[in-house]
């Protein structure tokens, strides 16, 4: 069975997401911490499979700093960011830690767990549509890793167009387009053209 390391300041929610997961016959909770001091050592002891952090602690470090420190120790860490915290450019910077997905706590029970149930398989999640403080709906600028040219390709591969034409698109070649095809997928945590594509449909890119 899959494990969970649940890192948030709230008990009662740490409750709600393990009786979910008891109901539904998800991950096994190994650990839990209240704060992000306590919480790196915990996960490095106890090895989860994910991890559920906030991104707001009481304390001073957050949850931006604390998937920092933890991917530094793991890179192979599956984080999974589980917050009220809407604001483009903050989800943007959770995103830059390399942790493979973030949902709001404004979600369903079900859409958690499938959001769960992605980043334990190693496929990227993000809540689809995400407003500003001020209720606006946006887009969250999880590309902003990405060069100008690898933007361009990433957006010409999710088209649907094979790496020639790309290639006779852009005027470069072939070689050159697998290389930035190569970038986009390990910055965005993906293996395959087709998990391009459904990150992109997370995103509302395909609209």
């Amino acid at each position: 069975m899959a494990t969970a390391a649940l890192i948030d300041d709230h008990p009662i929610f740490r409750d709600v997401v393990k009786l979910l997961f008891e109901q539904r016959g998800g991950p096994k909770v190994v650990a839990e911490a209240s704060e992000p001091g306590e919480a790196l050592d915990l996960v490095s002891a106890t090895h989860p499979d994910v991890v559920l952090l906030d991104m707001v602690f009481s304390t001073d470090t957050g949850g931006v700093e604390l998937a920092k420190k933890l991917l530094a120790r793991n890179p192979a860490q599956r984080i999974l960011f589980v917050s009220m915290v809407k604001d483009a450019a903050k989800v943007a910077d959770a995103i830059r830690t390399g942790a493979l997905g973030y949902i709001t706590k404004d979600q369903t029970p079900a859409e958690l767990f499938h959001a769960v149930t992605e980043v334990l398989a190693g496929h990227p999640y993000f809540t689809a549509r995400m407003g500003t403080d001020r209720g606006t709906p946006h887009r969250p600028d999880v590309l902003a890793t990405l060069t100008a040219r690898e933007r361009q390709v990433f957006d010409l591969v999710v088209a649907g167009l094979s790496s020639r034409s790309i290639a006779n698109r852009l005027t470069i070649s072939p070689r050159t387009v697998e290389t930035h095809r190569s970038r986009v997928m390990a910055k965005l945590s993906v293996h395959t053209a087709a998990d391009l594509v459904r990150f992109a449909a997370r995103l509302g890119l395909l609209n």
